[in-house]
């Protein structure tokens, strides 16, 4: 059993050693690990978060957006890893400024959806006694 404080790093870690592999190392193996261990972090963040959802039982069951359900929950980080590539595969400067607006987005995406998951359980209101005024 890893430590609370590990165990829910673990996530954020995977996602920011693969971003550092995808930017720092230039071979088509490098990117592809790159990749790979965003991607796991990903499915892992994807995975707590779906699981720890107190608003919804079953997210999976209760989307009922356009995209299919995986894709939608991937999509920041899909975002972030299509911005890194252009950044790092690219060497054309016209590719910049598309590729800031995609991390840009991404980040904002990954923001807003941790804000609305606080994963916590509703707090029942104790009955009060009506107070009658007279």
């Amino acid at each position: 059993m890893l430590p609370a404080k590990l165990y829910e790093t673990i996530p954020y870690a995977y996602i920011v050693v693969g971003s550092a592999i995808l930017l720092g190392i230039n071979s088509w193996l490098a990117v592809v690990s790159g990749v790979l261990i965003v991607f796991a972090g990903a499915v892992i963040w994807v995975l707590r978060s779906d699981n720890r959802r107190s608003d919804i039982k079953d997210a999976r069951n209760k989307y009922g957006g356009v995209l299919p359900f995986w894709f939608y929950e991937m999509l920041p980080f899909n975002y972030g890893i299509v911005a890194m590539l252009l950044f790092t595969g690219s060497d054309n400067v016209y590719f910049y400024p598309s590729a800031m607006i995609m991390l840009v987005v991404g980040i904002q995406l990954w923001l807003l959806r941790s804000s609305y998951r606080k994963h916590q359980r509703p707090v029942p209101v104790k009955a009060r006694p009506l107070r009658v005024r007279g």
